[in-house]
């Protein structure tokens, strides 16, 4: 097996290594180990677009985090910049998003942020490829009285849609406007016209019924 991080985490076609639950479960299971703390259980902001195989690379992270004994967050459809922001506003230890962006849905990736919301150093990333293509990480798995808990985030887009009205200058105004969205099928497809909508816009959104396979499909790309 080769090297699993590119430029921007690990990408591939779904269900073909590296992009497989295994692999999902193994960065899982890393970032844990990586970001653990004496007496802290370590908390992981889990986040993606509309894909098909989110689902399934969801699943896979959550069990991993959980079996290292961390507790993962799960937001469900959020921006890449949103999983970003709430990992830094709520503290947690690290967060991961998985997109592929503008590709089409077959692929899919995996993108991981510190703390402070930040992409991981290439150092962090070297780390989580030894932990899991050596198989280093069973000798560090806790007994079943140390297995973390899920838990489901709610209210995350209401949060997102005020943290980025706040990046709207105030002396600005949207009031009038008409404007047309394209959301590609893709992860912005509630929050972009909520946010408009809340800073004045007429907004028309067009490609904003994601099925899975549809996103990036004849229609902008995300």
């Amino acid at each position: 097996m080769g090297k699993l991080f590119g430029t921007d985490g690990i990408r591939g076609e779904a269900n073909r290594y590296p992009m497989t639950p295994e692999i999902a479960f193994g960065v899982g299971r890393a970032m844990v180990h990586l970001f653990k703390k004496e007496g802290h259980r370590a908390t992981i902001i889990i986040g993606k677009d509309t894909r098909l195989s989110g689902y399934m690379l969801e699943s896979s992270l959550e069990a991993g985090v959980s079996s290292m004994g961390g507790n993962p967050y799960l937001v469900g459809v959020l921006p890449t910049p949103g999983i970003a922001f709430i990992t830094q506003s709520m503290r947690a230890d690290a967060g991961v998003v998985i997109s592929a962006s503008h590709n089409p849905f077959q692929d899919n990736g995996i993108k991981i942020f510190g703390g402070d919301g930040y992409k991981l150093t290439d150092e962090q990333e070297e780390t989580i490829e030894d932990l899991i293509l050596n198989d280093k990480l069973n000798s560090f798995l806790p007994p079943a009285s140390g297995i973390g808990k899920a838990f489901r985030l709610e209210g995350v887009i209401g949060r997102y849609i005020v943290f980025a009205k706040n990046t709207f200058p105030r002396y600005l105004s949207m009031e009038g406007m008409k404007i047309v969205l394209d959301t590609a099928n893709g992860a912005t497809y509630r929050v972009a016209q909520d946010t408009f909508n809340e800073l004045g816009a007429d907004v028309e959104t067009i490609h904003k019924t994601p099925n899975g396979i549809n996103i990036n499909d004849h229609c902008g790309s995300q």
